[in-house]
């Protein structure tokens, strides 16, 4: 190695000086490097090269005989020594400032001002050898010599390479690692290169190695400029995000406050902006909108119904149907909704959906009568998201609309009142929606009562239906339902009992005003009064079976009641036991197909300790006696394969035959008597399975295509693409 540095050190010297001069250059036009750590580099890049180019040009003059050898040997080799105390100065300067700075140091150690003391009684030195021959000497031929005291120049570079070691050590835990490490590894390489060159004559590695660390210094330098930099950066960056983020909030927060302002002028409409936007916003995201759409969407519908500030407060609050005169005036809320917030120009899209919310699909809405794509994106978004909501919140003259019945106004709306594209998303959102979470939740005051059997423990009833519980559905499964009642007065006992009523409606409540009726389709079967006394209302039949038990009668106090009720197709059963007597109720419906709900109310009495069970066990054909015939409605000629009636959804199949190219299906079809919502008809399957059944072993289903034009299936084991005319 030491013959190879021999050969190429005036090369190495003249690169490794010519990088200082490079990084001198870029040290001086940076304008991050704080100045005072600026000019320390400066001045150390410069001396290391100096000191290179000179200790190159020692070795140049050296043996030149006459003028041209003697100056240029001499003042080379002063440079050479001076400039290695002038690097050595620059370090520790580097050090005091990276102390400051870095560890925060108020005062500089007492080690480093010594070594800066030393420093300059060293270069002082170097002048006073030049003159008594102290380091080194050259004779006639202007060659270099060492002298006897030649050991003394390292001792007052060692002295400041020690003191440095020891602070870094000392305090090198309050600066980054990698600074410390660099001037650690300028320390330990320049005192091992000296002690390898204090042996070994006729290299300069100290040198070398010592111009090499200086550079290493530098790089470390850059590298920590760099992390300042983009730490700043990533805190201004972070200053101005949150600067967004609390104008975003700001902004968030005044269009809320302006939409809960709005929808406080009616009652019936608090919440209504505010819901509309995360349905929109869902809507907007399902479609396919980047993350800037759908909050341009979700503020447009926050703001939907601005316009209503400029419309009279008697209009908006009127409980009544509206006059055509008064219809025309909220009509145009929508324009005054637009010109409001028009004014907001870094956001023209709040104004759309205000303006355009009322257009529909098929160009017969308002304000400008557009169809199709010509409605705004944002608009058409707004609007089904508008409509759900209006449906699902509860209004002066309703309640919150069933979900079906939502839903069923939805698809109806989809090609005419909507895009179909957001229509049908908004179905598929309703679809995931089993809990029907997606509506306006109730308030509960201190008076409200929980009617629900499974989660009460106790009712009362005044007069007869004033107050009902929530229908509990009839299956296969026996229902079982258990409780105690008490009569309010002993003297009109016979008016003062419980009873069940049987019915089926779309919320599975019970309705008695003709206007929610109609809305969610309410039709009653028959009231049973725990005595024994029945109510046919819309059964096709109905027959009672009371046996008594005990010939005493029942007396004034608490009867524990157990009732069971179970439903099999078109037939309901309910068994009434008490300690007096056993009632049976078997009630023919009106079809197969109808729900069947029932609910307990009563008339002047208490019922407590209410218990709800459903059992597991599933009845069979039997165990209903049969009081009226099952209603068919295909008895007519079949084709190639037999007739089947659906009553339910999936309940029935058809007979099912393999797909080949070429086939053709043709069947009539026809809707049942209780049919009344959209997917209320036939289905198209395909499958596969071992036996090629309906649900045989290894059901797999491909597709399931429903006639009303939706796609129905339940499994993922084919990829479809389903293309519909309506």
């Amino acid at each position: 190695m030491f013959a190879f540095l021999r050969t190429y050190q005036l090369d190495i010297m003249l690169a490794l000086s010519s990088i200082c001069l490079i990084i001198f250059f870029f040290t001086f036009i940076a304008k991050t490097i704080p100045v005072t750590r600026k000019v320390i580099l400066m001045v150390m890049e410069m001396s290391a090269a100096i000191w290179l180019l000179a200790d190159r040009a020692a070795y140049a003059s050296r043996g030149v005989i006459g003028p041209k050898g003697y100056w240029p040997t001499r003042i080379s080799n002063f440079i050479v020594f001076t400039m290695v105390l002038v690097v050595l100065f620059c370090v520790n300067k580097y050090i005091q400032d990276v102390f400051k700075n870095e560890g925060k140091m108020e005062a500089i150690s007492v080690g480093l001002k010594i070594a800066d003391i030393i420093g300059i009684i060293a270069i002082c030195m170097v002048i006073i050898s030049q003159f008594t021959g102290l380091y080194y000497v050259f004779d006639e031929y202007n060659n270099y010599h060492r002298t006897k005291w030649y050991f003394v120049s390292f001792i007052f570079p060692y002295t400041i390479f020690f003191i440095q070691l020891f602070e870094l050590i000392r305090l090198g835990k309050k600066i980054k690692s990698r600074i410390v490490i660099s001037l650690l590894a300028f320390d330990i390489v320049c005192i091992v290169s000296s002690l390898i060159q204090y042996f070994v004559y006729g290299i300069s590695l100290v040198d070398m190695a010592a111009v090499a660390m200086v550079i290493d210094i530098y790089v470390f330098a850059y590298i920590d400029m760099n992390e300042r930099i983009e730490h700043a950066n990533r805190i201004e960056i972070d200053n101005l995000r949150g600067e967004q983020e609390s104008m975003r909030r700001l902004f968030e927060q005044t269009a809320k406050a302006l939409a809960t302002a709005i929808d406080a002028k009616d009652k019936y409409t608090q919440g209504h902006s505010l819901r509309v936007a995360e349905y929109a916003k869902e809507i907007a995201h399902k479609a396919g909108l980047n993350e800037k759409g759908c909050d341009e969407v979700y503020y447009a519908a926050l703001l939907h119904d601005v316009g209503k500030i400029g419309i009279d407060d008697e209009i908006i609050k009127k409980d009544d149907s509206l006059s055509a005169e008064e219809y025309e005036i909220i009509k145009n809320h929508s324009n005054i909704g637009g010109q409001i917030l028009s004014s907001i120009r870094e956001f023209p899209f709040l104004s759309i959906g205000a303006k355009y919310h009322h257009e529909r699909y098929d160009g017969s809405g308002y304000p400008e009568g557009l169809s199709g794509e010509k409605i705004p994106e944002i608009a058409r978004i707004v609007a089904v998201a508008d409509t759900y909501d209006a449906m699902t919140s509860r209004r002066s003259y309703r309640a919150p609309l069933p979900q079906s019945t939502v839903r069923e106004e939805i698809v109806k709306g989809g090609g005419t009142q909507f895009d179909s594209r957001f229509s049908d998303i908004m179905v598929d959102m309703i679809d995931h929606d089993t809990e029907y979470v997606m509506k306006e939740k109730e308030e509960t005051d201190v008076d409200s009562v929980d009617l629900n059997l499974v989660t009460i423990k106790e009712m009362h009833f005044d007069e007869y239906k004033e107050k009902v519980s929530d229908g509990l559905q009839l299956t296969r499964n026996k229902l079982k339902i258990s409780f105690s009642a008490r009569a309010d007065d002993e003297e009109n006992a016979k008016y003062s009992i419980p009873a069940i009523i049987l019915f089926d409606s779309y919320d599975g409540c019970v309705h008695q005003d003709e206007r929610s009726i109609n809305i969610v389709n309410y039709c009653e079967y028959g009231e049973i009064w725990l005595d024994g006394h029945v109510i046919d209302n819309a059964t096709r039949n109905m027959k009672t079976n009371v046996t008594v038990k005990n010939e005493k009668g029942e007396n004034s106090g608490a009867i524990r009641y157990d009732i069971e009720a179970v439903k099999y197709r078109d037939h309901v059963r309910i068994l009434i036991d008490n300690d007096y007597k056993q009632i049976e109720v078997i009630a023919a419906l009106p079809d197969a197909a109808r729900f069947v709900y029932v609910a307990v109310s009563g008339e002047h009495c208490s019922i407590k300790d209410i218990e709800v069970e459903e059992s597991s066990e599933t009845i069979g054909e039997d165990y209903i006696p049969r009081i009226a015939d099952e209603l068919n409605y295909i008895s007519r000629i079949e084709g190639d394969i037999p007739n089947v009636q659906i009553d339910g959804n999936r309940t029935q199949a058809s007979r099912a035959f393999p797909v080949v190219d070429g086939m053709r299906i043709c069947f009539h079809t026809m809707s049942l008597p209780m049919a009344n919502l959209i997917w209320h008809c036939p289905y198209i399957v395909l499958f596969s399975s071992d036996d090629g059944t309906m649900q045989g072993d290894n059901f797999k289903e491909c597709a399931c295509i429903r006639l009303d034009g939706e796609d129905a299936t339940r499994d993922d084991t084919a990829e479809n693409q389903l293309t519909v005319k309506r």
